[in-house]
């Protein structure tokens, strides 16, 4: 795996550096056609490069590093293509291989209760008065008569996050089933690489960008964000979390690396925290920062660092401020801390609509009002609530729960790269749910990266063999691999 993402990060690296010097002298304008090329110049040079017996790895590894692009798309966001790709490819070689597929049960929960909450919302529709009436907004019957049925929206949102709930731990457990124990454990360590590398592109673009050095987001995303950067995502907020999620990652691989790697990983995370400064979120920077110390905290390594780094903070942090006096003040309204009307239109906006989706629970408490609410109330926590009910919040709470205590468990029960990359998993994923109280992402697919190597990490660290000590295993047709 490591050779596989070696030579695509080559040349990706020299696709994406091509097209920033040509953007950069503003000798061709980037669009989703160049793009699109480009990607597909990469894959192709790097099929010759290794042959076609990768191809399904390095698909995936495609989806997860792309997973964070959620601005570019081409009918589909780039990561969603790359992954119905993969996931074919991975299949129909473990049917030709006889592979047993092996998925962890906490898997399947959040998924099946999706469907059903789509069940219900095709055959129970809830009362289209109350839908109409919902924010306060006075709607007469001809009105709310031409208002069209969200079950069209149910159906498409569902969907939408059965993909990365289920398809991407699919997929890994498929790739990892091809695989033996010591290669099972570098393919998933690649795959966080490639997540982390894909997080790093996005924020690099937004630095510069934020620098005028380029004008590469302003080709893929039309939305006014007043200032603030998004990268490749499609809006500063999933910039800030993607970013967020993966510097705990970005931590662990440089405490983990050879010496002549980590300048590299060194160079990754303090881009991943420029990505952060300028997308200006400010539950985005403290998820971060938050989740770099934890995953400082949980290395023995980086406790040692920890006295260091805080010195060398404090220090650079006393300079600057003696230096140029205005840097607090710019360094707050930056990040919407003060000085910025956003900031406060932002916090009334939010209080409004968290009293909404109390208000969508209380209507429904079991199984909510629908997916098509599944994003408006900016906390994860209540969407769960009021888009699926009891049903989906507690699925979702079955499938969380389930991916954490397995990586804590291969934390534990094992050593070297395999525990430390299973602590920087559980970190990765637990901040999410932390900072899904004032965050509304919840479907995207860089979100569930942490959730999908997880899942590949547990089957890798039980037997290859159907045993009865292994009962969270679910088994496919075949010969054991």
């Amino acid at each position: 795996m490591r050779t596989v993402l070696t030579s695509l990060g080559a040349v990706t690296a020299l696709v994406v550096a091509g097209l920033l010097a040509l953007d950069a002298a503003r000798l061709v304008t980037l669009d989703l056609a160049v793009a699109g090329l480009a990607l597909a110049v990469g894959l192709v040079l790097f099929v010759v490069l290794r042959g076609p017996g990768d191809l399904g790895v390095t698909l995936l590894a495609l989806a997860v590093g792309t997973a964070t692009w959620n601005g570019i798309s081409l009918g589909l966001p780039l990561g969603h293509l790359f992954l119905a790709v993969a996931l074919v490819v991975l299949a129909l070689t473990a049917v030709g291989r006889g592979r047993r597929l092996r998925v962890p049960r906490w898997v399947w929960p959040l998924p099946a209760a999706l469907l059903g909450v789509i069940a219900c919302s095709i055959l129970f529709p809830i009362d289209r008065g109350y839908l109409t009436s919902r924010f306060g907004v006075p709607v007469d019957a001809a009105t709310a008569a031409a208002i069209p049925s969200p079950g069209i929206a149910n159906l498409l949102n569902g969907v939408r996050w059965i993909v990365p709930a289920l398809a991407l731990p699919l997929a890994v457990c498929l790739a990892v089933a091809d695989r033996d124990a010591v290669r099972r454990t570098r393919l998933v360590r690649g795959l966080a690489m490639a997540w982390v590398l894909g997080a790093v592109v996005s924020a690099g673009i937004a630095v510069t960008d934020d620098l005028g050095l380029t004008a590469i987001s302003a080709h893929f995303i039309s939305v006014d964000v007043g200032g603030r950067q998004a990268g490749l995502t499609a809006q500063p907020n999933h910039l800030a979390l993607s970013a967020g999620l993966a510097a705990p990652v970005a931590v662990w691989l440089l405490l983990s690396t050879r010496a002549r790697e980590r300048l590299l990983w060194a160079a990754a995370t303090v881009t991943i925290f420029g990505g952060l400064f300028v997308s200006g979120s400010r539950g985005g920077l403290a998820i971060g920062l938050g989740a770099a110390l934890v995953a400082l905290l949980v290395e023995r390594t980086g406790r040692r660092l920890l006295l260091p780094l805080a010195g060398a903070a404090i220090g650079a942090g006393t300079l600057l401020v003696a230096f140029f006096p205005t840097m607090l003040d710019r360094v707050g309204t930056e990040l919407r801390l003060s000085g910025a009307e956003s900031a406060a239109e932002s916090d009334a906006i939010r209080s409004r609509i968290h009293s909404q989706a109390l208000a969508d629970i209380a209507e429904s408490p079991l199984r909510g009002i629908g997916l098509h609410v599944m994003a408006e109330g900016h906390n994860i926590w209540l969407q769960l609530g009021a888009s699926g009910g009891a049903l989906l919040f507690v699925a979702f709470l079955v499938t969380a729960v389930g991916a954490l205590a397995d990586g804590v468990a291969a934390a534990r029960t094992n050593t070297g790269a395999t525990a430390g990359l299973a602590r920087a998993l559980v970190v990765s994923f637990g901040a999410w749910l932390a900072v899904g109280v004032v965050e509304n992402q919840i479907a995207d697919l860089y979100l569930y990266v942490p959730l999908a190597l997880l899942a590949g990490l547990a089957v890798t660290a039980r037997p290859a063999a159907g045993t009865p000590s292994s009962p969270a295993l679910v088994r496919s047709s075949g010969e054991p691999s």
